[in-house]
């Protein structure tokens, strides 16, 4: 029914939950959204997905790559909705209790903003932590910021 992309800032090996996100995504090529879009539509089909669900792709130079795929709504639902002022979570209960749903249009080239999730992180409170990040979720929390681009939106946060 709808969709978002948004762009973590981290490479792939970072928790989800650990990493910066930006949306709209601001450094992906035209091709590689249309990919991402493509493939997301694809598994949403092939697994009969009817309620809401995230992908991670890895993308690098238009090749695109799905890392694992959540059927569930994720921590970032939340902050998307608010971006895109469309709740998502009310839309996918909707869809799961067969109720109708009316087209919602997101367009992120029209955003007169950057949003970005920063996550936070408790290491100088927890004795012997370990501050490297890796594939195990680490931060404790997150604050979400707007910008009139990426930069400022990240000094925000």
């Amino acid at each position: 029914v709808n969709y978002a992309i948004a762009e973590h800032v981290e490479n792939a090996g970072v928790h989800s939950g650990d990493a910066s996100l930006l949306l709209p995504a601001q450094k992906l090529f035209v091709e590689t959204h249309r990919r991402v879009k493509m493939m997301g539509q694809k598994l949403c089909r092939a697994l009969k997905i009817s309620g809401p669900f995230n992908i991670q792709f890895m993308c690098k130079e238009n090749e695109v790559m799905v890392i694992e795929c959540n059927l569930r709504a994720s921590r970032s639902m939340p902050f998307i909705s608010k971006t895109y002022n469309v709740n998502f979570i009310a839309m996918a209960t909707r869809i799961m209790l067969g109720l109708p749903q009316p087209s919602v249009t997101i367009q992120p080239i029209d955003m007169d903003c950057v949003a970005s999730k920063v996550p936070v992180f408790s290491f100088s409170r927890l004795k012997n932590s370990d501050p490297r990040l890796g594939v195990e979720m680490q931060s404790t929390g997150e604050v979400a910021c707007f910008g009139q681009n990426q930069y400022e939106a990240f000094l925000k946060a």
